[in-house]
C-alpha cells in the first residue's frame, strides 16, 4: 500500500470507478485473490496440534508504519479469504492461537475438573500463571493493560451483564437522578428505565444530535450534560452520569475524562459503557477518573463469545460509589443480621464481585489471552490504524456523496475519533417520512453485499432523532475498521460494491 493511497485513496477510486460496477455484475472476485496473498504462509497453529498445547502470543516482526506487518498480523486470524468482516462492533474474530487455548483450557477442565489448573501450571509455567491464583493473575494483567489496580478488575460475561451488576448493586432510593444520552445502548438503557420504574430514579436525557459535524467541539459537548449535571438536587440524593463512551448508533466517541471531571465536579458518580472500548481504544481507567466501566470481551478485543471486563474503582482520594456488589453471592448470610458488608466498601471487586457461582473460566481465559496479544502489538497502534482505516473510509465517502452523507464526520480533535463509520447517502436522511423506504434499501444493500463472493458484512443501525421522537426515525450503514485484520484494499473493495448496491436504489442520493 502506498503512501498516497493511505493519504487519500481518490486517486485509484477515479481509476476503479470505470470497471468497477461492471466487475461486480460479473462476479469479480479480484479482491478474494488480495487476501490470498495476504494470507499466504505457514498456519498459526501447526497441523495436528491444534487443542492439545498453550501457545504464546504471535510475535509480528517488521516496523509497524508498512503494510506487511498488519498483513502477517492479518494471518493469524482465521478469518478465510471469501470473506470481508467489517461488522466488529457486533462481534469480533479470535486471534487462531486464542482458539487453540480455548480448545486447551476446556480440555484440561474436561479431563480433571477439580485439578485442572494446577495440571496447565505444571504442564506450561509460563503461560498459565497462578499467582495470587489462576483468575487473579489474569485480572492483574488486563489491570497492567488498561491501567487499572488488580483488585478493580472483573471478569465478566459482555457489557450487559456488567451493566447489570452495577444497576444491581447500587441502593437506589427515590429521587435518585441519572443523566444519560438518546443514544444509548439496551444494555444500558434497560438498567437505567429499570431504576425508573422499580425505584423511582429520575431520569434525564440529552439529545445527541444525529449529524455529529466537524464543527462540534469537546466544550460544546461538556456544556450539553453540564446544563443537566448543575440542576441542584436533594442532599439525601445521589446522581450518576451513565453513558457510553462509543456510541454504537453512529460511532461518535464522547469525551469521558472530562465528562467524568464534570460529573464529579457536582458529585455525581459515573457508569461508563465502553462495548466499543476494549480492544479499540487505549483506555486507562485511573485516568478516566469513572467509577465503573463495563464493556465487552467479544467485539473489538477478539476474545470469544461470553467474555467482558468490568472495571470496580476501588481507589483513588475522591469517595467511593455506595455499592453493594450487585452478584451478592458473598455479601452474606440469613444467619448473621446485618451482614459484615452492608453500606460497606471494604471488600475487594475483584474478588467478590468475580466469583458468583460457576464461571466459565476457559473462555475468560481465553480472553485475556487476547489481551495479551494486543497488549503485545500496542493498543496505541491498534486504535491508530483502526481510526486511520476509518478515515479513509469516510474520505471515500464524503468525495462521493459529500461530507453531510456522514453521519458522524471526521473532526480535527482526535478525543471524537473511532474505529466505526455511520453513513446515509440518500438525499432523504433527514427525513423522518422517509425512514422507511431508506431502512429497506440499506438492508438490502447489507443482504446482497453479504451473498456475493467475498461476502462482506457490515450492519445497518436506526435511531431516534430526538427523545421527543415517537420511534426510530434515522437510519444509517454501521461499518467496522478493525486495525488488527481490515485494511485499504478490503475498503475500496467494500466501497467499489456499496456504491454499485446503492445506485441500484430508486431513492435520490446526496
Amino acid at each position: 500500500m502506498t503512501a498516497s493511497k493511505q493519504g487519500s485513496g481518490l486517486d485509484r477510486r477515479d481509476f476503479l470507478k470505470g470497471f468497477a460496477s461492471a466487475g461486480i455484475a460479473a462476479g469479480f472476485v479480484g479482491p478474494g485473490e488480495v487476501l490470498a496473498k495476504a494470507q499466504s504462509g505457514p498456519p498459526a497453529v501447526p497441523p495436528g496440534q491444534f487443542g492439545r498445547n498453550l501457545l504464546p502470543p504471535p510475535t509480528i516482526s517488521g516496523p509497524q508504519s508498512g503494510e506487511g506487518y498488519w498483513a502477517k498480523v492479518r494471518k493469524t486470524f482465521s478469518l478465510p479469504n471469501d470473506y470481508i468482516h467489517m461488522n466488529t462492533g457486533t462481534t469480533g474474530s479470535p486471534p487462531q492461537f486464542v482458539v487453540n487455548n480455548l480448545a486447551v483450557y476446556n480440555l484440561y477442565k474436561a479431563e480433571d475438573p477439580r485439578d485442572w489448573g494446577a495440571n496447565l501450571a505444571a504442564d506450561f509455567p509460563t503461560l498459565f500463571p497462578t499467582s495470587p491464583s489462576a483468575t487473579g493473575a489474569r485480572q492483574a494483567q488486563v489491570a497492567e493493560v488498561y491501567g487499572a489496580n488488580p483488585d478493580e478488575i472483573v471478569l465478566s460475561y459482555n457489557t450487559t451483564d456488567a451493566c447489570n451488576l452495577i444497576f444491581a448493586g447500587t441502593p437506589w432510593k427515590p429521587g435518585d437522578r441519572i443523566v444519560t444520552t438518546s443514544f444509548e445502548h439496551p444494555a444500558l438503557a434497560g438498567p437505567i428505565a429499570w431504576a425508573r420504574d422499580y425505584h423511582g430514579v429520575e431520569v434525564v436525557i440529552v439529545d445527541i444530535p444525529s449529524n455529529f459535524t466537524a464543527a462540534i467541539t469537546v466544550d460544546e459537548v461538556l456544556d450539553w450534560f453540564e446544563s443537566e449535571l448543575s440542576v441542584p438536587l436533594d442532599p439525601a440524593n445521589k446522581q450518576y452520569l451513565a453513558i457510553s463512551e462509543i456510541f454504537y448508533k453512529n460511532g461518535v466517541r464522547m469525551p469521558i475524562p472530562e465528562l467524568c471531571a464534570l460529573a464529579r465536579h457536582y458529585g455525581a458518580y459515573s457508569i461508563i459503557d465502553t462495548a466499543h472500548g476494549w480492544g479499540m481504544l487505549p483506555i486507562d481507567c485511573h485516568a478516566y477518573g469513572a467509577d465503573f466501566i463495563a464493556g465487552a470481551g467479544h467485539k473489538w478485543l477478539c476474545g470469544g463469545p461470553g467474555t467482558g471486563i468490568l472495571y470496580v474503582r476501588n481507589s483513588g482520594t475522591d469517595p467511593l460509589p455506595p455499592f453493594a456488589m450487585g452478584n451478592f453471592f458473598l455479601y452474606g448470610n440469613p444467619f448473621v443480621a446485618q451482614s459484615t458488608w452492608y453500606e460497606s466498601r471494604a471488600w475487594n471487586p475483584s474478588v467478590y464481585m468475580q466469583f458468583r457461582g460457576e464461571s466459565n473460566t476457559p473462555a475468560l481465559y481465553a480472553m485475556t489471552d487476547s489481551v495479551s496479544y494486543f497488549d503485545q502489538i500496542g493498543v496505541i497502534a491498534i486504535y491508530d490504524r483502526g481510526v486511520a482505516l476509518g478515515n479513509y473510509l469516510k474520505g471515500l465517502i464524503a468525495a462521493q456523496w459529500g461530507p453531510s452523507a456522514l453521519w458522524v464526520q471526521e473532526n480535527s480533535d482526535a478525543r471524537f475519533a473511532t474505529a466505526l463509520t455511520s453513513f446515509n447517502p440518500f438525499a432523504d436522511k433527514d427525513n423522518a417520512a422517509a425512514y422507511g423506504a431508506m431502512n429497506a434499501a440499506i438492508s438490502a444493500v447489507n443482504g446482497a453485499l453479504a451473498a456475493e463472493t467475498p461476502k462482506i458484512y457490515i450492519r445497518s443501525v436506526t435511531w431516534r432523532s430526538s427523545s421527543a421522537a415517537p420511534a426510530d426515525d434515522r437510519v444509517g450503514f454501521r461499518i467496522s475498521t478493525h486495525g488488527v485484520y481490515n485494511n485499504y484494499d478490503e475498503i475500496d473493495d467494500v466501497f467499489d460494491r456499496l456504491v454499485y448496491h446503492i445506485n441500484q436504489s430508486d431513492l435520490a442520493q446526496l
